[in-house]
């Protein structure tokens, strides 16, 4: 008989690694952590091996592997997250490591384990990551560390099911099922979420705990883009931006969701995005002079309500909240209280922002944008019409030419950089060496290391293209047509969501005021550089919202009017065929409308003619022979409109025809006088004296006058052009109200200049100015007369014209008076 020996139990080599890890310690510890990316490999492939050994692959998540080796992943996890929080300072490079080795770690995870445990674990992560970015005054290499984490683990190929994309107000479990089978088989936990949740809407288009405890990958992703936006830290920006772009990118190319209803479900995710990028309108890079004030639509956004931005104790707590938005005791993350004014955003992070900003309102199911914003209120559209303004300018197609010049400019920018580090550097030198010693005392952002740190400028984020070598002619067309159908897309893009936006004004009375200021965004669109395809469509939008709202134009400000005349007018001019006759046909349609209204089109007729009288000479793509025929297909429109035969429209049509050829041919007579400053004046003088029952238009060419006369230092001549604008405003002023503080009319100026007294008006057809439709701009007011006149006395004084000066004074005082400005008066009679 032999005796019988025992057994020992096998022992599972993933259990067995992660039990000797958490209880590890010295120098096995320190090798551990130095090669964890093997381990962490290693116990994931054991895993799996385990699984298909069992035959549990099938097998329930939560009941593949045992409780105790659970607990030691929690612990594990914990220790590793402490070992990279108590290192991050000291050795930098093994705490990156760690950190993505970590990440890489609960990605795999997410295809074998519980992913609801697996959650727990990225929630742990951040609780502990996020309490020690609270305790420090400067943890932007943690932060770069959390952002680093969060990419790696949304890199995961079943990231839009781990968002659960079903169950809310805007993504309802009854939509068309997924081709992903995780989304269409979880009809029960969707209705069982669709109980905790309720049906408040806004709840799930803003970054609150609900909108998180469904979303929860997403739900860090943007918590962290709205928390990384309050830090002073251009890298940081650049790549918590990046995370979302990247992230649009892969959605966008991923066959499994082309069909548009299932990425209309996953643009669903990002709703919150929209509010976030309104939120840092401040912060957006202004592409011109006009957006850097961001009064563009007329009101400061620092007096709008906030109430409906981004909570952002909500946006900082994500690290203490659990996946069912439960508040716990940890950290609150990283404060922006801390950070006393929020920075600019570079043009690139702007412009990547903005993509994706675009790219969340072109998927999203229309109906879903049209129930949010109708709950919005009249400022937060406000500033979303101000974003859509802010794209224009962005991704305006600036041309080949523009596109070689950048990188041309940004290639010599390289070369002289390259050369100026070397003679600061020098090798070997004791400048180097100090440098050196430095940069290794204070180790630089993760991915931000390399030789000559110092001076690395080309990783900056408001570095638009890679320093490379003149590129050749084809590659420049071929990134100039990218840019080209990108900027048709945009563009494309923000008429469909002016569009939606009428459509939500028209059915709400508290939004009806919103729409002059879609009316000026698209008039700022109409003045950049479009594609024709975009321009036939824009003047199909514009069409349609005068025809729907004309009191935008005929009962509002005259500045619409006159701003949309300008840029039909400058259309009417272009040498393309298609883009004239859609702009002839806006044109006439704004006539005829006006027409019908007061069987007069005085405003129209005004304002083209005004239009027309600063076109010829500011614009440098003016074509003076395709303005002629676009108003003989004008006057075509107006002899064979049958409905209006028998009024006076076709008539008063020609007769403003003839009055815009006129202008043409004194212009082309002003082109022939360019180098004859003398002539050109006397020219320009007779052209004005044309005017004298066009008061708005004689303004204009007084103007063009004084500042011919400013530019050849003709300061007296100036003044007089100046003097005689002023007597024409008031000469209109005392026609609409007689006030005892304002000059009695061109008479009040005699004796600054007895040719005053030719602004006097005394024709028949001009003494109802306001309801003509005249004498409405901005210089037809006291304010207006006032510049004027301050303007005149500046030229006087700059000529040695002091005793003209006093008589300008004279009639400045009393209005000082009348308005109580002691300011004014103080200098005045300094």
């Amino acid at each position: 008989m032999y005796p019988v020996s025992k057994v020992q139990p096998r022992k599972i080599v993933h259990e067995e690694l992660a039990l000797q890890w958490v209880v590890s310690s010295g120098s096995a510890r320190e090798l551990t952590l130095t090669n964890a990316w093997f381990f962490f490999e290693l116990i994931v492939k054991s895993m799996i091996q385990h699984l298909a050994a069992t035959h549990s692959l099938d097998a329930p998540r939560k009941m593949r592997f045992v409780e105790q080796f659970t607990d030691d992943i929690t612990t594990l996890v914990t220790t590793v997250t402490s070992d990279i929080i108590s290192r991050y300072n000291k050795d930098q490079k093994l705490a990156q490591s760690l950190n993505s080795s970590l990440a890489f770690f609960m990605f795999d995870l997410l295809s074998v384990m519980d992913r609801g445990y697996v959650f727990s674990l990225i929630k742990l992560y951040y609780k502990h990551i996020s309490a020690k970015i609270f305790s420090l005054s400067d943890a932007l290499s943690l932060i770069s560390f959390k952002l680093d984490f969060l990419r790696i683990i949304c890199s995961h190929e079943h990231y839009v099911a781990l968002n659960l994309p079903f169950g809310t107000p805007f993504t309802p479990s009854s939509a068309p099922s997924s081709p992903n089978p995780s989304i269409a088989s979880s009809t029960s936990q969707s209705s069982f979420i669709s109980t905790l949740i309720g049906g408040d809407k806004t709840s799930f288009a803003e970054l609150t705990a609900e909108y998180r405890q469904q979303h929860f990958l997403v739900g860090l992703v943007l918590s962290d883009l709205a928390s990384v936006l309050d830090l002073q830290n251009p890298s940081l920006h650049h790549k918590a931006v990046n995370i979302i772009r990247n992230l649009m990118t892969c959605h966008d190319c991923d066959p499994r969701y082309s069909e548009p209803q299932c990425k209309a479900r996953v643009a669903a995710l990002y709703l919150p995005l929209i509010g976030i990028v309104m939120d840092s309108l401040p912060q957006l890079y202004g592409w011109n002079n006009e957006n850097r004030g961001y009064s563009l639509l007329g009101q400061g956004l620092e007096d709008m309500d906030h109430q409906n931005s981004i909570n952002q104790s909500v946006a900082m707590a994500i690290a203490g909240t659990s996946m069912f938005g439960t508040k716990t005791t940890g950290a609150e993350g990283y404060d922006s209280q801390k950070q006393p004014r929020k920075s600019s955003l570079s043009s690139e992070t702007s412009r990547n922002l903005l993509i994706c900003f675009l790219w969340v309102i072109k998927n999203v199911d229309k109906n879903v944008l049209k129930l949010w914003w109708a709950e919005l209120p009249l400022t937060r559209i406000h500033q979303l019409l101000e974003v859509l303004n802010i794209c224009i300018s962005c991704f305006e197609y600036k041309g080949k030419k523009t596109i070689k010049r950048a990188q041309q400019n940004f290639g010599k920018t390289s070369d002289i950089r390259s050369r100026l580090e070397d003679v600061i550097l020098g090798q070997g030198s004791a400048r180097s060496e100090m440098i050196m010693r430095r940069k290794e005392r204070n180790p630089p952002l993760p991915g931000w290391s390399g030789d000559r740190l110092r001076w690395r400028k080309d990783q900056m984020a408001w570095r638009p293209y890679l320093d490379t070598p003149e590129r050749p002619c084809a590659e420049v067309e071929t990134d100039a047509h990218i840019e080209g159908n990108l900027a048709t897309e945009v563009s494309l893009i923000i008429l469909d969501t002016l569009e939606l936006i009428v459509q939500v004004a028209s059915f709400s009375d508290n939004l009806q005021g919103i729409l002059s200021v879609v009316l000026k965004v698209l008039l700022h669109a109409l003045a950049r550089n479009q594609s024709t395809c975009v321009l036939q469509c824009m003047f199909a939008t514009q069409r349609s919202l005068v025809f729907k709202h004309p009191n935008l134009l005929f009962d509002e400000e005259t500045e619409h009017c006159a701003d949309l005349c300008l840029r039909l007018l400058k259309h009417c001019s272009s040498n393309i065929g298609s883009v004239r006759s859609q702009a002839s046909a806006s044109l006439y349609l704004l006539m005829r409308q006006n027409f019908e209204i007061g069987n007069n089109f005085a405003r129209v007729k005004m304002q083209v003619t005004m239009s027309l009288s600063s076109l010829v000479g500011t614009s440098q793509t003016f074509s003076e022979e395709s303005l002629r025929r676009s108003l003989k297909t004008i006057l075509v429109y107006a002899e064979e409109d049958s409905e209006l035969q028998d009024t006076s429209f076709p008539e008063q049509v020609k007769d403003l025809v003839f009055n815009l050829h006129m202008i043409l041919s004194d212009t082309v007579k002003m082109k022939e006088f360019q180098e004859d400053p003398e002539m050109l004046l006397d020219l320009m003088y007779r052209i004005a004296k044309g005017y004298q029952n066009s008061p708005d238009l004689r303004l204009t060419w007084l103007a063009n006058m004084a500042q011919k006369h400013m530019e050849r230092n003709n300061h007296t001549e100036a003044a007089m052009c100046l003097v005689h604008s002023a007597a024409l405003v008031a000469e209109y002023l005392h026609m609409l109200e007689d006030l005892h503080h304002l000059p009695i009319g061109a008479v009040s100026f005699e004796h600054v200049s007895p040719n005053a007294l030719e602004e006097s008006a005394v024709s028949d057809d001009v003494l109802s100015p306001d309801e003509e439709g005249v004498c409405l701009g901005k210089d037809f007011t006291e304010s207006g007369l006032v510049g004027l006149l301050e303007h005149a006395a500046n030229s006087f004084h700059m000529a040695g014209m002091y005793e003209a000066m006093n008589y300008v004074y004279k009639i400045l005082i009393p209005i000082a008076e009348c308005n109580r400005d002691y300011k004014k008066l103080s200098n005045l009679h300094g």
